[in-house]
C-alpha cells in the first residue's frame, strides 16, 4: 500500500493508530490472549509496532514491552524484512513466507512454541524464556493484514493456551478488519496527496519545471517512496529526466553522479525512442512497447533497466542496494491520447498494487495536465507579446506614413514653387532657393522613414514621459487649427466645439513611448469631436489631468456628444466595431485599450445616449 514518510513512522497518524489499538483490546479480550500487538509494513520494508494490549497489570506490560525490545513508541522495535539479522523472525517470515511472499490465503499465519521466534532479534533467547516462563505463554502466532495479496501489516498475538481453529478464525477476521483500516487510511492519505498536488499544480501552473518537481515530492514526501523521476517527450523523440526527488539519501545520488560522470538533469541524461542503443531502457519500452503503442505501465526488479545505458550495470546495481530499492515501475501519461511523458517511481518494497498504480497513474496525469497549463500559458503569453509587437509595427507604420506624407506634400509644393520661380520677383525667388536645405533635410527623412519602414519589428523605445504634453500633442493633431499652447483655458474650432483644457501642473512621468501614447489620447479624442459633430450643433470636450494617489496619473477626457447606446457600450474595444458606416475600421478603441492595458494603466467609459461620454484612463507613474 502507499506509504508513509520514513522520517514520519513515529507519528502515525491518529485515526489508524485508533483503529489498529481497538483491534488489539478486542483480540485481548475476547480471545483471552495475554498480550497482541498491530503492526504496519512501510514503504521501507519495516515492520512497525503500532499497538499493544495486555491481559496483565499494566506496569508487568510496560516491563514485558521493555525487556522484549518491543517499544511501539520508539524504532527500536522495527523489523526489517530485506535484514539477515531479522530473517527467522516470526512476524517476518509470515510476511514473507519461505518463497519470498507473504503466506498463502489457505494458511494466512504462523504459529510458534517459542516466543523467542517472536522476539528475535530484539531480545536475546535467554530473556525471552525467562519472559515466556513468567507470562506462562504456551504459543505465539503472527496473522499477516492482507489487501488485494498485498501484505500491509501483520497482528501478533500471545496465549496461555494453544490456538485452535476457532481462535485462528478470530485471528484471520481480526487481521483482515485491521487490513481494512490501513487500507482505507492509505487511500486517504493518498486522495488527500493527490488533492495538495491538484492545488499546488494551480499555484505553479505557469512554471513547466515547478509542476514537474511539485508531482515528484509529493510522490516521495507525501506517498512515501523511496524516490521519483519525471521524463518529458521532447523535440527529437528525447525523454530527458525533468525533475526528481529522493526521500532522505541524495548523498548516495550525488555519489552515483560523480562516478557516472553526468548530473540526472543534464543533455547527457537523456534516452531517445528511435535509438536502437536505448531500446531496452524502461523508459523507452513504456512508451514504445512491442507495437509501439505505450504501455500503461512497466515494472522492474532492476534499477538498472531505469538507468541503462546511460549508467554502468554496476553502478546501477551498487545504487539499488545502497538505496534499498527493489523495485521499480514507468508510467507514461498522456495529453488526449499522446504521451507527453514518464513517471518513474522507486519503492522499497517487491512489488506495486494495484491500488498504488492506479494512484501513481493519477498522479501521472496530474503531471500531463501540468505540462498542458503551462505550455498553454506560455503559448498564450507568447502571442500575446506577438500581438504587442505588431501592434507597435502597425503604429509605427501608421504613423510614418502620416510622416511620409507631410514631407512629401512639402516637397512637392517646393517643386511646384520652383517650376513658376521664374515668375516670381527676385526676392522671393532667392527665398525658394535659399529653403532647399531644408528640403533636402526633408528629403533625407522621407528617405530614413522608407528604410525604417523595411524592418516594422523594431521596438519604440521607451522613456519619461509627461501626460500633459502628449495630450497637447495629441489635441493638435485633432485640432490643427488651434493654437493649443495653454495649460488651461478654452478654445472653439470653426466647426463650433469649445475644447476646455484642465491641466494639473508637476504631474510624475510614465514610461511609455511618447508617440504611442499621444495616438492613444489622439483616438479618444476624435471620438469625442466626431460624438459632438454627430448632434449637428456646437458641443464642449473637457480634456483634464490629475495626480491620484502617490504615483498615478489620471487623464479625463470628456464630451457633450451622442454618447453611447446602452447595447452598443459592451462592444466599444471590440476589433472592427464601429457606428460610423463607411468610416473607419474599428481599430482605434480597440488598439487603444491593447495599448493603455499593456503599460499597466486601466480605462474606464461611462455614457448615456444623446447625453454625452466619458473616458478615464488611469497611469502609473515611471
Amino acid at each position: 500500500m502507499l506509504q508513509q514518510n520514513r522520517k514520519e513512522f513515529s507519528n502515525i497518524a491518529p485515526r489508524l493508530q485508533s483503529a489498529l489499538q481497538a483491534i488489539a483490546d478486542d483480540v485481548v479480550a475476547r480471545l483471552g490472549c495475554i498480550g497482541a500487538i498491530a503492526t504496519t509494513l512501510e514503504n521501507d520494508g519495516g515492520l512497525y509496532a503500532r499497538a499493544a494490549a495486555f491481559q496483565v497489570p499494566a506496569e508487568l506490560a510496560q516491563r514485558f514491552l521493555a525487556e522484549s525490545g518491543l517499544d511501539v513508541t520508539g524504532e527500536s522495535a522495527i523489523l526489517y524484512l530485506d535484514e539477515k539479522k531479522h530473517r527467522y523472525n516470526l512476524g517476518v517470515n509470515a510476511v514473507k513466507g519461505v518463497n519470498g511472499r507473504a503466506q498463502t490465503i489457505e494458511q494466512p499465519y504462523l504459529i510458534s512454541d517459542q516466543l523467542y521466534d517472536l522476539l528475535r532479534p530484539l531480545t536475546d533467547e535467554g530473556t525471552s524464556a525467562r519472559l515466556q516462563e513468567e507470562f506462562d505463554i504456551r504459543q505465539v502466532v503472527a496473522v499477516p493484514f492482507i489487501v488485494e495479496n498485498e501484505v500491509v501489516g501483520n497482528l501478533l498475538a500471545a496465549s496461555r493456551d494453544s490456538f485452535d481453529d476457532r481462535d485462528i478464525d478470530f485471528l484471520v477476521a481480526f487481521a483482515r478488519q485491521a487490513a481494512s483500516s490501513i487500507a482505507h487510511h492509505y487511500r486517504l492519505t493518498a486522495m488527500e496527496s493527490l488533492g495538495k498536488v491538484i492545488f499546488s499544480l494551480q499555484a505553479k501552473m505557469t512554471d513547466e519545471t515547478k509542476v514537474l518537481q511539485a508531482v515528484v515530492d509529493s510522490v516521495v514526501f507525501e506517498l512515501g517512496y523511496a524516490g521519483a523521476m519525471v521524463a518529458t517527450l521532447e523535440w527529437g523523440n528525447a525523454l530527458p529526466v525533468r525533475a526528481y526527488a529522493l526521500d532522505d539519501r541524495p548523498q548516495i545520488l550525488a555519489h552515483l553522479e560523480e562516478k557516472a560522470g553526468i548530473k540526472l538533469i543534464s543533455p547527457k541524461a537523456v534516452v531517445y525512442l528511435d535509438d536502437d542503443h536505448y531500446k531496452d531502457n524502461l523508459s523507452v519500452r513504456a512508451v514504445k512497447s512491442v507495437n509501439g503503442r505505450p504501455q500503461k505501465y512497466l515494472t522492474s526488479n532492476r534499477l538498472y533497466d531505469l538507468l541503462r545505458p546511460i549508467v554502468r550495470k554496476s553502478l546501477a546495481d551498487f545504487a539499488q542496494q545502497m538505496l534499498g530499492i527493489r523495485a521499480v515501475i514507468a508510467v507514461p501519461f498522456f495529453v488526449e491520447d499522446e504521451v507527453v511523458g514518464n513517471l518513474f517511481v522507486a519503492s522499497r518494497r517487491d512489488q506495486f498494487s494495484a491500488w498504488e498504480i492506479t494512484v501513481l497513474t493519477s498522479f501521472g496525469q496530474q503531471a500531463a495536465a501540468g505540462i498542458r497549463n503551462a505550455r498553454l500559458y506560455h503559448e498564450m503569453e507568447e502571442q500575446r507579446r506577438i500581438a504587442e509587437m505588431f501592434s507597435r509595427m502597425a503604429f509605427s507604420a501608421n504613423a510614418s506614413v502620416h510622416a511620409l506624407s507631410n514631407l512629401l506634400s512639402a516637397v512637392r509644393t517646393y517643386l511646384h514653387l520652383l517650376t513658376a520661380a521664374s515668375s516670381f520677383p527676385p526676392t522671393q525667388q532667392q527665398e525658394i532657393l535659399n529653403n532647399s536645405a531644408n528640403m533636402l533635410e526633408r528629403l533625407r527623412q522621407t528617405s530614413e522613414i522608407l528604410e525604417n519602414l523595411h524592418t516594422p519589428w523594431q521596438q519604440m523605445p521607451d522613456e519619461p514621459v509627461s501626460v500633459n504634453d502628449c495630450l497637447v500633442r495629441a489635441l493638435h493633431e485633432v485640432f490643427p487649427q488651434l493654437l493649443v499652447g495653454f495649460e488651461d483655458g478654452s478654445m472653439e474650432d470653426k466647426m463650433g466645439v469649445r475644447v476646455h483644457m484642465m491641466l494639473a501642473p508637476h504631474l510624475p512621468r510614465l514610461m511609455t513611448s511618447p508617440d504611442m501614447l499621444t495616438e492613444a489620447l489622439r483616438v479618444i479624442i476624435k471620438n469625442g469631436r466626431e460624438a459632438i459633430a454627430e448632434t449637428g450643433k456646437k458641443g464642449d470636450l473637457w480634456i483634464a489631468t490629475g495626480r491620484v494617489g502617490l504615483d498615478e496619473v489620471e487623464v479625463t477626457i470628456r464630451d457633450n456628444g451622442t454618447g453611447i447606446a446602452a447595447e452598443d457600450l459592451p462592444h466599444i474595444y471590440d476589433l472592427g466595431w464601429t457606428t460610423r458606416v463607411d468610416q473607419g475600421m474599428g481599430f482605434g478603441l480597440f488598439w487603444a485599450r491593447d495599448y493603455i492595458v499593456r503599460v499597466n494603466g486601466r480605462i474606464e467609459v461611462e455614457s448615456t445616449w444623446q447625453e454625452g461620454t466619458t473616458f478615464r484612463l488611469t497611469f502609473s507613474a515611471a
